[in-house]
């Protein structure tokens, strides 16, 4: 006689959840959050520390002088009107000063910032040459694609007597 029939198999152990099994699972759920967290914290510093200024307390004591600057613009009427143009792997920034009246102001001593908003560390510092009367012109050798603030401050001497903070956008090549 055969003995074909297969054996019996052998009866299953119901699942258990043990206490290691859980501790294990909550060391492994924390551990990647925790590690998903720093790195986008490690991230996040690197871009955009934080910092404006290295003295709030040094800066606030400036504010009413800004202020008292900012009105005596206003009073004067003068304004600037920029252009930030691509040309090849750089870009051109030209700023027009100009009177109330439209007349163009020349003779100042003419710098500008543009300021990358997440980051200092491409800010880009420019003295302006006057070009012709009332024409304010840089060059930039290389420059990315966005939106930049730009602060423009014309000097008489050692006197700042315009200063203008405004955005202004360089397109993609």
């Amino acid at each position: 006689m055969s003995c074909d029939t297969p054996a019996a198999p052998r009866p299953r152990r119901p699942f258990t959840l043990t206490g290691r099994m859980v501790a294990a699972m909550l060391v492994l759920f924390f551990g990647v959050i925790v590690s998903v967290n720093a790195t986008i914290m490690t991230v996040a510093l690197r871009t955009m520390p934080g910092v404006e200024t290295r003295s709030a307390y040094e800066a606030s004591q400036h504010f009413n002088e800004e202020i008292a600057r900012q009105h005596a613009r206003d009073a004067r009427g003068w304004s600037a009107a920029a252009t930030l143009a691509r040309q090849g792997e750089g870009a051109a920034l030209g700023v027009t000063l100009t009177d109330r009246l439209g007349q163009p102001l020349s003779g100042f001593t003419a710098t500008a910032r543009l300021r990358h908003p997440a980051t200092a560390a491409r800010d880009h510092d420019l003295v302006l040459s006057e070009s012709r009367p009332g024409r304010y012109e840089a060059r930039f050798d290389q420059i990315e694609a966005g939106s930049w603030i730009f602060e423009l401050q014309a000097r008489r001497g050692e006197e700042v007597v315009f200063v203008s903070r405004s955005r202004i956008t360089l397109p993609e090549k």
